[in-house]
């Protein structure tokens, strides 16, 4: 990484959520509940991946100066699909880091998260930051790209695909999108402290070097090359609270709307790391009473979250482990059991 260090470019670090295949309109797509303005049109519906700025060929196998490739340490489950993610920031700006577990992007920021399942590029994601006010409506644009058979174009698919490119992955349309990042302040997912906060592959951006690029306006204390934020526990139940850091808390966290009807917390929080006991993930399900209508037919309404000793009748294994919606969890973006992830879960249950 020293050479992106020294690089003059680390100030233009430059910029991630489909069934119909039709080019997009100069107007919003049909499932979007407000029309994305200002501004509308083709600059904010590109036709093609390559009208994003992030390919520099037409297979996308380089990526245009000042993208960079980045890596979460604790993955997103996706049915199997494999993943590459990339980052730019408009030149000369800044991450507002002052509330460490919720970055503030500059407007103009971009990321894009490509999937590969079953051996196929299918789909590659991306996401513009166009308002300075994150809640403010259409302050991040959202559209997927398909990718052809030959993998060297691609098409806008604002509505989503089914089954893409013969595999069994779906697209998820611009509003799905929507409903996962608008789930989290920042709207972003994936690219924070907690989840850069490690020695990231070679060549890939981690927090050692968002701190050394000077590219966060508040960076946190601590040597290069040591955690900053290490997780407590043991490293069966890191690795738990890891997963559901990635994999629950765009979610299930304070900022998110379905906070209100389930304060159940599975978002880390920098200042809440001393002990496990200390982790919302711990303070909001252990023996904390949930509610669920959803339990399988003729079992009980309400039931305990975490459940002392009785992972088998926990609500967090119960949904975790179910096939279908309700009662099923995550609600979206998958449709298979994660296998490590229920071992995962199932062992944070019974550490308890």
């Amino acid at each position: 990484m020293a050479a992106m260090r020294a690089s003059a470019l680390v100030l233009a670090l430059c910029a991630a959520c489909g069934g119909g295949n039709d080019k997009p309109t100069d107007g919003p797509p049909a499932d979007d509940i407000h029309p994305d303005t200002p501004p509308d049109g083709n600059p904010l519906m590109p036709a093609t991946l390559a009208d994003t700025g992030l390919c520099a060929n037409a297979t996308c196998d380089q990526v245009m100066p000042g993208v960079w490739e980045y890596t979460p340490q604790y993955p997103l489950w996706s049915d199997t699909a494999t993943k590459r993610r990339w980052i730019s920031l408009p030149p000369g700006t800044t991450i507002d880091t002052t509330d460490m577990d919720y970055w503030k992007f500059p407007v103009g920021t971009k990321l894009w998260k490509e999937f590969t399942r079953d051996g196929v590029r299918v789909e590659t994601r991306y996401i513009v930051k166009l308002l300075d006010d994150d809640a403010a409506l259409n302050s991040w644009f959202y559209v997927p790209f398909q990718w052809n058979a030959t993998q060297d174009a691609t098409t806008a698919v604002p509505m989503g695909v089914t089954d893409a490119n013969g595999t069994g992955h779906d697209i998820p349309s611009r509003t799905s999108c929507k409903t996962c990042h608008n789930g989290l302040k920042s709207r972003v997912l994936g690219f924070g402290a907690i989840q850069l906060d490690y020695q990231g592959p070679a060549g890939q951006l981690d927090l050692d070097d968002l701190i050394s690029m000077n590219l966060l306006s508040a960076p946190p204390a601590g040597a290069a090359g040591t955690p900053r934020f290490a997780l407590p526990g043991t490293q069966a139940q890191q690795q738990a609270l890891g997963y559901m850091h990635a994999n629950c808390g765009h979610c299930h966290n304070p900022t998110s709307v379905t906070h209100a009807n389930t304060p159940l917390e599975l978002r880390l929080e920098t200042a809440k790391l001393a002990t496990v006991q200390d982790t919302p993930a711990y303070t909001t399900s252990y023996n904390v009473t949930g509610h669920t209508l959803m339990y399988p037919l003729g079992g009980p309404t309400y039931m305990k979250i975490i459940k002392p000793n009785d992972v088998a009748n926990s609500i967090l294994h119960v949904r975790f482990n179910a096939t279908t919606s309700p009662p099923k969890m995550p609600e979206l973006g998958t449709e298979i059991i994660d296998p490590t992830g229920m071992t995962l879960i199932d062992s944070w249950i019974g550490s308890l």
